[in-house]
């Protein structure tokens, strides 16, 4: 680093090298002599710090490395990775953004597909020519309210590419106006809707009265058994719980009870067995039962049985 005076100011320059051919990087100048010095400064061509007591305070930059740097600001905030066609091409869902005017101005190939468009034609057309089934929906108000105050909206949305189909929609801002994902939930609303349907038949049993029920897991075990059940054994429904179900029945009976448990827990399907449940006070009584196993999303979790005595 060397130090040169400039009209009788002191100004430090830091130099790159030593021999022929150095060249300046940077010029380092104190605040009280920068007024003074600054018509020279200014043709440099080089960015200028100003320092307050051996402190980098301000700094005088080229117009041309300063649009470079408002330049590559502005790309920043565009938020590239939601603007690359190709990493947008490998999203299983679709997206597509939209401008102010709801002209697509992106569209990945799974758009492509719901709209049964080839590759890139979508850009520039209007999205409701695209997607009409999109009009007159819950859609259009969240999209309005996203463009209008930037607020993110997440939402079900049912029929949109055939009856009975549901999509959760998210809709939010960008820098070139507003990004729309949709995925395909149809699977997990029918699961839905069918657990609320299991559960329906359930509350329904319990009101009927005269239907035990219990939930059995992969080892045979009683893991939970409802009032009728507990008043059809004479035991309370705590003392059910972890109970191998086939020591309800009496000894003679435990054989053929526990091999339809175990078929039902191995094989899946459903079964019906005329059997004998032991009361606490030690009476048998008859009993039909319904056995059916109980799948999950990883597998087995166990079977429902259904009873009744008398």
């Amino acid at each position: 680093m060397r130090r040169k005076s400039l009209q009788k100011q002191t100004i430090v320059i830091v130099v790159i090298g030593g021999r022929s051919g150095d060249w300046v990087k940077e010029i380092f100048v104190r605040a009280s002599e920068f007024p003074r010095s600054f018509g020279h400064l200014s043709q440099t061509g080089m960015t200028i710090f100003v320092t307050h007591h051996g402190r980098e305070t301000h700094a005088l930059l080229p117009i041309a490395r300063y649009h470079a740097i408002v330049s590559a600001a502005n790309d920043s905030e565009r938020g590239p990775v939601l603007f690359d066609q190709g990493l947008a091409d490998w999203l299983p869902f679709l997206l597509i953004v939209v401008d102010e005017t709801r002209a697509i101005s992106l569209a990945n190939r799974t758009a492509h597909a719901v709209a049964r468009k080839a590759g890139n034609v979508l850009i520039g057309s209007d999205l409701f020519e695209v997607l009409p089934a999109l009009r007159e929906t819950m859609f259009e108000s969240y999209y309005n309210r996203t463009a209008r105050t930037g607020e993110p909206c997440s939402f079900e949305l049912p029929q949109l590419l055939f009856p009975g189909s549901w999509h959760r929609v998210e809709t939010f801002r960008t820098h070139g106006g507003v990004a729309i994902l949709a995925r395909d939930i149809t699977d997990e609303m029918r699961a839905f809707r069918l657990a609320d349907t299991n559960k329906a038949l359930i509350d329904a049993i319990l009101v009927h009265g005269g239907i035990g029920y219990l939930w059995i897991n992969v080892r045979g075990r009683i893991e939970e058994a409802d009032q009728t059940m507990s008043d059809l054994l004479l035991l309370p429904r705590e003392r059910l719980t972890g109970v191998p179900v086939a020591d309800l029945a009496p000894i003679g009976r435990r054989a053929a009870l526990r091999e339809l448990i175990e078929q039902v827990l191995s094989q899946g399907g459903a079964r019906r067995l005329a059997t004998e449940f032991l009361r606490n006070d030690g009476i048998a009584i008859p009993a039909i039962c319904a056995l059916k196993d109980l799948r999950g999303v990883y597998g087995s979790e166990g079977a429902v049985m259904v009873a009744t005595c008398g």
